[in-house]
């Protein structure tokens, strides 16, 4: 959306940006007529001013929130956002995960990390729980592997077999209205 159509629609005079802004209305001008750009800097003072606006006017348009947790490259949020839900809170450790969701998705929120180290009460309210938590102390092909080496799989898995408790502390505390856990067979 252009500079002057959100200043419009929030309802912020020339003036008052510039003020916002420290820059002078001639230069607000110049940004609205795309004669000239804000630096990087004025774009955050910009966003941070008319965030509020946008996430008022997102609550409404939004018919429920949902958590992302596991959330990968984003393969839930596309489906969830689709009919109709805004994504309040995302857990991702994997940094060339988290890298690719940034791209697929600009998150109004930061991405959080390791799950079990994220206190229950640090994650938003919400309607929907989405998790998709790994795999392979359960697959057939990573109990197999993990058999072969002699190591623990299942919730016998301590690093990744006990994910499954910190959804369910999740869920105990915020007790949303739904959930969708996702794993493999087995």
């Amino acid at each position: 959306m252009e500079l002057s159509q959100v200043m419009e629609l929030v309802g912020v005079s020339v003036n008052d940006l510039a003020a916002e802004v420290g820059k002078s209305p001639d230069t607000i001008y110049r940004w609205k007529r795309g004669e000239s750009h804000p630096s990087k800097s004025d774009v955050r003072v910009i966003n941070d001013l008319f965030e509020p606006y946008f996430l008022q006017e997102e609550k409404q348009r939004t018919k429920f929130t949902f958590i992302d947790l596991f959330a990968g490259i984003g393969g839930f949020r596309i489906g969830f956002e689709a009919i109709g839900g805004t994504c309040i809170f995302t857990s991702e450790w994997d940094k060339h995960s988290q890298r690719t969701y940034l791209r697929n998705f600009q998150p109004n929120h930061p991405i959080a990390g390791d799950i079990t180290q994220i206190h229950e009460k640090d994650i938003p309210s919400h309607d929907v729980l989405l998790a998709g938590f790994p795999c392979q102390p359960f697959s057939i092909a990573g109990v197999s592997k993990k058999a072969s080496l002699g190591r623990p799989h299942g919730f016998l898995d301590q690093t990744q077999g006990t994910l499954f408790f910190d959804v369910a502390r999740i869920i105990k505390y915020h007790q949303p209205s739904a959930f969708l856990l996702e794993n493999v067979k087995n």
